[in-house]
């Protein structure tokens, strides 16, 4: 897609509601576009919480198999990242932390992470999920392409927190205290997204994007 293009199209390929398809060669018949359920750009509505929280389960399990497969790799290079040695007694039974493999697995699944939401958004508007429940997301003003600016500093504030928590969990208090701050952010997103006029969370507020649904038409 053109990082030109602004809202209505569909990641999909399809055109956006209210404006008709061109079959052969008959007469163009205008066709009323169906008013958004909110304000907003015609033909788009505003990416409600439930939708965008679906997506972004769809697109972690696809981030989580990549992920897991890599994290393989690493295991069998620097070593299981936990392991439990059992004795006779169950009062020997010990229970060990590779840190070093603990830590690369974190970056692994940082770098998936990171390099699967930058590389669509700013080239196909839009990830799996975001496809699957026909959302998208550009640039508030004007709809087009995100910049990767944008693309960095909105992957930060959505799951900058949780990849930290990821890296130290393992460290006593200090992993505990990161895993309760990320808690608490991800609510803060959530709220702040459902009380939105626009639906811009925070980390849309900080990038300068938005996330829209395109409105179809019944055939």
């Amino acid at each position: 897609m053109s990082d030109s293009q602004g809202w209505g199209t569909d990641p999909g390929g399809a055109p956006a509601a209210g404006e008709a398809p061109v079959q052969g060669h008959a007469p163009t018949v205008p066709v009323a576009p169906t008013p958004p359920v909110q304000p907003g750009p015609v033909g788009l509505v505003y990416g409600d919480v439930a939708n965008r929280v679906i997506a972004i389960v769809i697109d972690a399990i696809l981030i989580g198999i990549v992920t897991a497969i890599l994290q393989v790799f690493v295991g069998l290079v620097f070593g299981p990242a936990y392991s439990l040695t059992l004795a006779g007694a169950l009062s020997d039974v010990g229970f060990g932390v590779n840190y070093l493999t603990v830590f690369i697995d974190a970056i692994v699944g940082i770098a998936v992470s990171f390099a699967y939401f930058y590389l669509l958004w700013t080239t196909q508007r839009a990830t799996l999920g975001m496809r699957v429940l026909a959302l998208q997301v550009g640039n508030e003003t004007d709809g087009a392409t995100i910049t990767s600016n944008q693309a960095m500093v909105r992957w930060a504030a959505l799951f900058g927190p949780a990849a930290l928590s990821q890296a130290f969990w393992p460290v006593p208090a200090l992993g505990a205290l990161i895993g309760l701050a990320s808690f608490v952010w991800v609510i803060v997103l959530l709220v702040t997204t459902a009380q939105s006029p626009t639906k811009q969370g925070l980390h849309d507020r900080y990038a300068h994007t938005m996330v829209v649904k395109v409105v179809r038409t019944v055939a």
